[in-house]
């Protein structure tokens, strides 16, 4: 049984999702607590993405659980066997969490300020000057103010996905949702995000995180959890999933991120040593 602490602003209870035949979630619990950072790793294609996405219903689930700030958004566990989805709680959670994909999907027809004051001034009904200034400053605060009035296209990659954090910010969520933010940016591009990202979880944001990024994820994570195959196999500190992890999935998935080269050379020779 999952806890109802105050301190937990995200609780998934026995998540399944299906496309098709396939069943991409398998009954996953879990929770996210305030001020936490998350991250969560895993092969592609095992759930990450879908999970993320379940946290604010843009993939509903078919079953389980879902409540962010201890609403219940989700809910196919009624004593009637219907699924519930609660359309205003639903929209106040959304409001509060921000979310950054793979790709920026910032308006190309809107400067870079603009895309940064839309939600504000739309969702949460905000005066505009006061949401243009907020979004100078936020622009500023991570170096991309002299970048304001161009549009995305003018930028690198890095800088859009920079635009897209502030955006997110933009809102004044409780809760970031990152979508592996680096996977489409070059090599070089991809610690000035990650710079961003690190900086907001010194400032206490709680965040969940998807990504490839083995070295952020043992740094800024307070907690580590691997998904394989629409399960959770394994989550603790990153200091043990590092070190010493328990599940033998996790072990596999780490020496092929972590240590690609040795493990293409171990199949190689394992390969002429048996005559392939």
């Amino acid at each position: 049984m999952l806890s109802e602490s105050p301190d937990v602003l995200v609780r998934l209870a026995n998540v399944r999702k299906s496309y098709g035949q396939h069943e991409v979630l398998k009954g996953i619990s879990l929770e996210v607590k305030r001020n936490e950072v998350l991250v969560i790793i895993g092969p592609s294609g095992g759930g990450k993405s879908t999970l993320l996405r379940t946290i604010n219903l843009l993939g509903p689930p078919d079953a389980g659980e879902v409540s962010v700030g201890g609403e219940l958004l989700f809910s196919s566990l009624n004593t009637d066997g219907t699924r519930v989805m609660r359309s205003e709680a639903l929209r106040r959670a959304r409001t509060d969490i921000g979310m950054v994909f793979q790709q920026s999907n910032l308006f190309p027809h809107r400067t870079v300020l603009e895309n940064v004051i839309e939600g504000p001034i739309w969702v949460r009904k905000t005066p505009r000057r006061d949401a243009r200034e907020a979004g100078a400053a936020l622009l500023a605060r991570f170096g991309l103010e002299l970048h304001a009035n161009k549009h995305p296209q003018q930028l690198s990659g890095g800088q859009q996905q920079r635009v897209a954090i502030c955006r997110a910010l933009a809102m004044q969520p409780r809760l970031i949702l990152f979508d592996e933010p680096t996977a489409s940016l070059d090599p070089e591009l991809v610690g000035e995000v990650l710079l961003v990202m690190k900086e907001l979880a010194d400032d206490g944001m709680t965040m969940v995180v998807v990504t490839h990024e083995m070295t952020f994820a043992r740094e800024v994570a307070d907690r580590v959890c691997m998904v394989d195959d629409g399960l959770i196999v394994e989550e603790d500190l990153p200091s043990r999933i590092f070190t010493s992890p328990a599940n033998e999935r996790t072990q596999r998935f780490l020496d092929r991120i972590l240590h690609p080269l040795e493990e293409r050379l171990k199949t190689t020779e394992h390969t002429e040593l048996n005559g392939g």
